[in-house]
């Protein structure tokens, strides 16, 4: 016995499941990341002079509102097309089709249907849309972007529960919770650099419409985002290095199956995202401080909300290459080039996963020390 199988031939995704897909995560993206970027981000430095900061910020949730229910329910068509054998992604979108896949009947031995942990699922997206929604006509962003972003977890993580608990191992709960991390850590990231993008847009945002010390206030908030993204990055990357690791067996598989040359462009565009994020966390962020320390304030406003922008929209715009190429990591390089699954896991494996991840913290942590170092050094020449 050689442990090596057939290679599996890649087949590209449907259209309808690229799209269905994309808007998904785009809807989950937008609702997870706005609500975190307010409540964690902007709500704690906004003062009597960011109005029209407070006001984008309760729009752009708003509209965070219908986006979720149109992407859950192209999702939820998806999911019936590719679950009832003979059905079209045209009839899936008909409800009575989809009611009939939620109410299926869960399989022998489980504890629950697949199609009642998915209803359960769009009924926390529909009562989280719901109350974004309300922001239309009373504006209540903070208690509005609590409640829909933990709804909108709640949603994610319920359906990676099993259906079956006799059929679990130590490898499929680490599986499924690291998925789960990987994409509340994305959508975190992701979704907190669009948020900021679209408030921090330069159109109608001056000294005028946000007071004298709006740069000084921008300058907070991309300091506190620096510090939620590098949380979300840790978790991405030590999660995605286990799914990767699940998938691809060797190096050379990134470029020699589909699987892996898609996942090797997603990593090209994350790394170039982390880039952009270390340059705004090392070179603009003490600018900014330097610049408002000697009481320029023109030059602060400048760097905050024109050069740092730009840059936020530049990683906005990369995030969303990432999240068009999810639907086309399905399956595994593993299997499309013929080699052995992923070996199970064992004590070795988990004390090595423990080594890079505490690896990975060192030096995410040293990275905010740096950038906190040189930013007092700013404004200590100052």
């Amino acid at each position: 016995m050689t442990g090596v199988m057939a290679a599996a031939e890649a087949t590209m995704p449907a259209w309808w499941r690229v799209g269905s897909e994309v808007a998904y995560f785009a809807g989950l993206t937008a609702v997870i990341g706005g609500a975190l970027v307010y409540l964690a981000v902007i709500r704690p430095v906004l003062t009597g002079d960011d109005r029209a900061v407070r006001g984008r910020a309760t729009r752009l949730l708003a509209w965070c509102g219908p986006g979720l229910l149109v992407a859950g329910y192209l999702q939820l068509a998806g999911r019936v097309a590719r679950g009832v054998k003979g059905t079209t992604f045209g009839q899936a979108l008909n409800p009575s089709r989809i009611w009939g896949f939620l109410t299926l009947p869960g399989a022998k031995g489980a504890w629950v249907s697949s199609g009642t942990l998915t209803l359960v699922q769009n009924v926390c997206y529909v009562l989280a849309a719901a109350a974004l929604c309300t922001l239309f006509v009373k504006e209540r962003p903070a208690l509005v972007a609590g409640v829909a972003l933990a709804l909108t977890v709640a949603g994610t993580v319920v359906l990676a529960m099993p259906t079956n608990w006799a059929n679990q191992s130590l490898d499929t709960v680490l599986n499924s919770g690291l998925t789960q991390v990987h994409i509340l850590g994305a959508c975190a990231w992701l979704g907190g650099l669009f948020a900021l993008a679209m408030i921090g847009r330069g159109r109608g945002l001056d000294d005028r419409a946000l007071g004298e010390g709006a740069g000084l206030g921008w300058a907070r908030m991309w300091q506190r985002f620096s510090s939620v993204a590098l949380v979300a990055v840790g978790a991405v990357v030590a999660s995605g290095v286990w799914l990767a690791w699940r998938h691809v067996g060797t190096v050379g598989q990134l470029v020699t199956t589909t699987y892996g040359r898609f996942l090797l462009v997603k990593l090209v565009i994350v790394a170039a995202m982390v880039a952009a994020g270390a340059y705004n966390q090392l070179n603009l962020t003490p600018r900014i401080a330097k610049a408002h320390a000697e009481g320029d304030l023109g030059r602060g406003f400048a760097l905050a909300l024109k050069h740092f922008p730009k840059v936020v929209a530049v990683e906005t715009g990369l995030g969303l290459a990432v999240l068009t190429i999810v639907p086309f990591l399905s399956g595994s390089a593993r299997t499309q080039a013929g080699g052995p699954p992923a070996p199970a896991v064992d004590g070795g494996i988990l004390a090595l996963g423990a080594l890079l991840v505490g690896t990975l913290v060192a030096s995410l942590y040293a990275s905010y020390r740096v950038s906190t170092v040189l930013t007092r050094r700013a404004v200590a020449q100052a």
